[in-house]
């Protein structure tokens, strides 16, 4: 069941698990970002307002072979962050689905975007085509602030995600 809300529009987390279980598969990945770590100071809290995480892609969508991997990565800053991939991730391409808060209300919006792209239903038991941008490979990856999104890595024949 869709969840509707009072404007008529399906609701903003509806989409997220949509593109979360089309995309990620159960099988968990380390991640290991350099450059993020920071010293803590006396009397600071440091809280990750940058949060990354990865998984096999699922085995179900057949957009993407196996062996490929989902990062699902949280910018919660309120200033744009960049990641470049290293190692085996650093030379393919990858599959970017962005979510914004779509509108002039920002985070309290009912609505949001897929990479620039409002979602909306099609009609009553349509849903649109959740269309990913290409990043050519070895791009880095820029995360708005206050947003989250899906990169799936292309072909990258982990040998954790080509089996079940």
């Amino acid at each position: 069941m869709v969840g509707i809300g009072h404007s008529g529009m399906v609701e903003q987390d509806y989409w997220l698990s949509l593109l979360y279980k089309r995309l990620i598969g159960p099988k968990v990945l380390a991640v290991h970002v350099a450059g993020l770590q920071r010293k803590p100071r006396p009397g600071r809290v440091i809280r990750d307002k940058l949060r990354i995480y990865a998984h096999c892609t699922n085995h179900h969508n057949h957009n993407y072979v196996r062996g490929s991997i989902t990062l699902f990565i949280i910018n919660l800053h309120r200033s744009r962050k960049k990641i470049k991939l290293a190692g085996t991730l650093r030379d393919k391409l990858v599959h970017q689905y962005l979510l914004q808060p779509y509108g002039q209300e920002g985070l309290k919006s009912k609505s949001v975007q897929l990479n620039g792209q409002p979602l909306v239903m099609v009609d009553d038991g349509t849903l649109p085509e959740l269309k990913p941008r290409p990043l050519r490979a070895g791009r880095t990856l820029v995360i708005p602030p206050v947003t989250m999104g899906f990169y799936v890595v292309k072909n990258v024949n982990a040998l954790a995600c080509r089996y079940r």
